[in-house]
Parts: structure tokens; sequence; C-alpha cells
């Protein structure tokens, strides 16, 4: 946000004296810090609201218990759809909340998963997972936590796990 309002207020001024690009580049850090924060505390307020707890709840198997679950982004074509991760004790799910294009509920079977990989978001944030099923189908997530999804996942019901160099 700082780097646009810099570039905004450069691009559209017509008084570009050192003392107003000073004043300029000093506003967008300040302005883009402070829009940071908001939006921040705002998308804290959303995923933790219960419209989007509630909408996510999955409903349980006889037997089945949750054993670990956080906020996940499921990647479906070019939409990363937000919603909630879980691993039970019989499956790992994923739930999208109710704001999305492509509002979906994934299932897949601990047995059906040959493969779990720490990969990186874009190449760049590490963050992400992805889920190699024994039909060759990769699904791929990004997560809060997910060196403890790789531990639950890999150590607890050994599936086959890669760690990035």
């Amino acid at each position: 946000m700082a780097t646009f309002y810099i570039l905004q207020d450069l691009l559209t001024s017509n008084n570009l004296t050192t003392k107003n690009v000073l004043i300029v580049i000093s506003s967008g850090l300040i302005g883009g810090a402070l829009s940071g924060l908001v939006f921040g505390w705002l998308m804290g307020k959303f995923v933790n609201s219960k419209l989007v707890t509630k909408g996510t709840e999955i409903d349980l198997e006889t037997g089945e218990n949750i054993v670990f679950e956080t906020g996940a982004n499921h990647f479906k074509g070019v939409e990363a759809v937000g919603g909630k991760l879980y691993l039970t004790n019989k499956r790992l799910v994923f739930k999208s909340h109710k704001f999305n294009i492509q509002d979906h509920e994934l299932s897949i079977p601990l047995s059906d998963i040959s493969k779990v990989e720490r990969t990186k978001t874009w190449g760049i944030i590490n963050n992400s997972l992805s889920i190699t099923t024994t039909g060759n189908k990769i699904e791929k997530f990004v997560v809060e936590h997910p060196d403890e999804w790789i531990n639950y996942l890999g150590e607890k019901y050994g599936i086959h796990q890669m760690h990035l160099q």
C-alpha cells in the first residue's frame, strides 16, 4: 500500500520539489503501514466471525474426531478459495466459507493420500502444502502452521512427506 500511495502521489503531483517528495514518501509509508494494520485487523475479525466459523463446520462420521484444524485456502484453478482445513482420524477435509466464488467441500480419506509436501505459494512464500492422492491427483493448500500439518500427516499417520530444500 505504501508503494501505491507514493507512486500515486508522485505521478499526480504538479509540484515535485525535494521537500514535497519527502512529504509524499513519509505520508505514503505512514498511510501504507496504517492501511496494512487496519486491513489485518479487519481480516482477523472476519476470519474469526461466527458467520465464517459456523459456515466452515464439518459433519463428522461415527467414530470420527478432529485431530487438527486451521484456516486455509484451497487452490481451485486460479482462485485460492478461503475456508478451513480439518484433519480427522479418518480423512482430510477442506470446507470453504460462503464468501467464495467456488464454494465447496473436499474430503480425502487418509488411506488415499500417498504424499504430503511442503511447497511455496507463487514460488516465494513457504506456507503451502501439496497433497498427492493415490490416483496422482494433487491438491494444493495455503495453511496456517504448515510444519504442524506435515508432522501430523507424516509422523502420526505415516504419509510419505517431502520438505523444501
